[in-house]
């Protein structure tokens, strides 16, 4: 960036990266996006003086309770979306090299699933949701929110963390 008078200004902005004097986004901050609701002045005038009573600027105060309304509002409410590639952890997708690798051996289409499973076979779904039936090594079930809740923890953390 160079000012008015030509010297080259310099300033610290952790969201971009500078080189060569040319700004570039920087892949440690993800770019930002915007949602807003429309409020009748009054309700607006209400909103801006719970905000200053929570001593909260009224952005933050708005991440915070959309953060906090979307578990209470998906709780007994199931999604379910197809997984896009960044979905995909490391382990899931060694699993799913193993699993083809089992499905071409001779015999595979007439195993049940409980010798499938001996064999190394574990399903890995392309859906994540937000109530997934996780089983632990022991044989039992617990359940599981790995959508719903981390995007509400990425919204806190990101407000949290100025």
């Amino acid at each position: 960036m160079t000012s008015l008078g030509g010297s080259l200004d310099t300033c610290f902005n952790p969201m971009y990266l500078v080189y060569k004097t040319i700004l570039v986004p920087n892949p440690a901050f993800p770019t930002m996006k915007s949602l807003s609701i429309d409020l009748t002045d009054k309700d607006y005038d209400l909103y801006l003086k719970i905000a200053k009573s929570e001593k909260r600027r009224p952005s933050e105060l708005a991440a915070l309770i959309f953060a906090d309304g979307l578990g209470s509002f998906f709780c007994e409410t199931h999604v379910c979306i197809k997984k896009i590639e960044d979905d995909y952890t490391e382990e899931d997708r060694s699993q799913q090299k193993k699993n083809e690798e089992l499905e071409k051996t001779e015999g595979w289409k007439d195993l049940d699933y409980d010798k499938r499973k001996e064999k190394g076979f574990k399903h890995v779904c392309d859906w994540i949701s937000n109530h997934e039936r996780i089983e632990k090594p022991d044989g039992t079930y617990s359940y599981e929110d790995p959508l719903i809740e981390p995007f509400a923890d990425r919204i806190r953390d990101c407000l949290l963390s100025d």
